[in-house]
């Protein structure tokens, strides 16, 4: 006959507790450190994505950057004036 389970003291029911939030806490940082490299996988991804996008134009990262400037400058100016 299966007996039921025994009564833990304070201190261990402390232990336990400690020893939940210690196991909680590296299981946290372990998913942290997994969604740090997904983050970056999906970032190298979409680079180069963007870096094929660019080659199959036929157009530099230099060219699109110049662009993007022009685009800010004459935003900045329409909204100055």
């Amino acid at each position: 006959m299966p007996r039921g389970r025994k009564k833990l003291t304070l201190d261990e029911k402390i232990r336990e507790t400690q020893q939940s939030i210690y196991n909680l806490e590296n299981r946290t940082q372990e998913l942290y450190e997994e969604l740090q490299g997904l983050l970056e996988e999906k970032k190298r991804q979409e680079l180069e994505k963007l870096s094929d996008a660019l080659e199959e134009a036929g157009v530099s990262v230099e060219e699109v950057l110049e662009h993007i400037r022009t685009q800010e400058s004459e935003t900045d100016t329409a909204n100055i004036a």
